[in-house]
């Protein structure tokens, strides 16, 4: 891959639009260029993640195996993405996959490099993690707004969706949920 083209997809990114340039320039100088074919698992539910990706030309499937044997596709990244943001900072392995649908180029960030980052760029390392916690938040606001919709849908057709309800009451009134 092109070094001006990924820095130029990098640091356009959505997610790092409040992120002043030479933060941007610096959390790039640290992240690794891969390119990756369509089908390509990037991410494996179950094994230890130590990187945090950023999807910057293409399209993967976040998955995970149904009961039956199948899989199920519990989304599509489009790049600009972020992905691998809840197993990088938490010593639990994935709970999904994330398999390219296209061929795929990425940057990523590994643990030692963004141990690094901490001790040296303190301000590059403040952007990154803002940035993470802007694609959090944007996650839980969409999934708050489906499980809503889909309570308003079906309110009191059946006993799970009073579990439903009372689960999003828990997680936002329990700490330790």
């Amino acid at each position: 891959m092109d070094k001006d083209d990924a820095a130029e997809r990098f640091l356009s990114a959505p997610q790092l639009a409040e992120v002043d340039p030479e933060s941007r320039r610096v959390l790039l100088s640290i992240m690794v260029e891969a390119n990756a074919a369509a089908g390509a698992v990037l991410l494996e539910q179950g094994q230890p993640n130590d990187h945090l990706s950023f999807l910057i030309q293409g399209s993967a499937a976040i998955e995970r195996p149904t009961a039956g044997g199948g899989t199920e596709n519990i989304a599509t990244l489009n790049a600009p993405a972020l992905f691998g943001t809840t197993s990088f900072f938490r010593p639990t392995p994935p709970t999904v996959s994330v398999r390219a649908t296209t061929d795929v180029k990425l940057l990523t960030l590994h643990h030692p490099a963004f141990e690094r980052i901490r001790r040296e760029n303190p301000r590059a390392t403040e952007a990154l993690l803002l940035a993470v916690i802007r694609v959090l938040s944007e996650r839980f606001d969409l999934l708050d707004r489906r499980l809503s919709d889909h309570l308003a849908q079906h309110h009191g057709d059946h006993p799970k969706m009073s579990e439903l309800s009372n689960f999003r009451a828990r997680l936002f009134e329990e700490p330790n949920l």
